[in-house]
């Protein structure tokens, strides 16, 4: 509860500092269409494969969320760009029936470049 207090309060300071009627950045755009790819594999795994990106750079970084059921999303794993053409990444399933939804965000230099997520229904 302190920590959404806190968060609160940060956001109406910066709101108060910043306000100018002007956004602090400009909107993120994304110019290339990402895809990723979900298969169940044996043993309860699943795997999860994307393209890399053609703007990929050394500094470009793959964080890989999930959440269950419309829950948080949580990061599983974070991968550097190392200039493969395609990453892939293999996570244990933990539910027996739901949904289960994964995402992948690019980063570049603390700058998201690319998000894209897809869904798993586990019946």
């Amino acid at each position: 509860m302190k920590q959404i207090i806190t968060l609160i309060a940060a956001t109406f300071i910066f709101t108060a500092v910043n306000a100018g009627g002007k956004p602090h950045k400009a909107p993120i755009t994304i110019s290339e269409k990402a895809t990723v790819k979900i298969s169940l594999m044996a043993a309860g795994k699943v795997s999860i494969s994307w393209k890399a990106l053609a703007t990929e750079t050394t500094t470009t970084v793959y964080e890989i969320q999930k959440r269950t059921d419309k829950g948080e999303f949580k990061t599983v794993a974070i991968l550097m760009g190392e200039n493969f053409p395609v990453y892939s990444f293999r996570d244990k399933l933990n539910i027996t029936s739901g949904n289960i939804e994964y995402r992948v965000v690019a980063t570049d230099k603390n700058e998201v470049i690319s998000t894209v997520s897809q869904i798993l229904v586990v019946l």
